[in-house]
């Protein structure tokens, strides 16, 4: 799923001349903070499901972020009618570590999130 998002992103970032305009001001940097964020949310499921703990997925999720968005914006100033934009990465950076955080939560908050193969049994008595 991660890499089906991953692979949207580029794909809409790349298209040429986007005939849309902002519909308000800094709408392009709040369109960068969800679609990063959704990347965030993804890559800690995605470390979660394999065993990681959720700090260390938060921080991996952080880093694979920025390194995502900054590799996004200088392709994009190959594109016409784009251009590479030091806070649109801001934007993508703070997106992808808010939803990481925002998955870390959700995960210890629904489990459900998570497959029941990578869950800790259940514990016959309390400690």
């Amino acid at each position: 799923m991660l890499a089906g998002w991953v692979a949207l992103t580029l794909t809409l970032t790349s298209i040429p001349n986007p005939e849309f305009g902002p519909l308000f001001p800094g709408a392009d940097k709040v369109a960068h903070f969800g679609f990063y964020g959704v990347v965030g949310f993804l890559f800690v499921l995605w470390r979660r499901e394999t065993g990681k703990g959720a700090a260390g997925a938060v921080v991996w999720a952080a880093i694979f972020a920025a390194l995502l968005g900054a590799v996004d914006e200088f392709h994009q100033q190959w594109i016409p009618g784009r251009s590479m934009e030091f806070f649109d990465w801001v934007a993508d950076f703070a997106g992808g570590t808010a939803g990481a955080f925002g998955a870390a939560v959700a995960a210890s908050q629904l489990p459900f999130l998570l497959t029941r193969k990578n869950q800790p049994a259940p514990r016959a008595f309390a400690d």
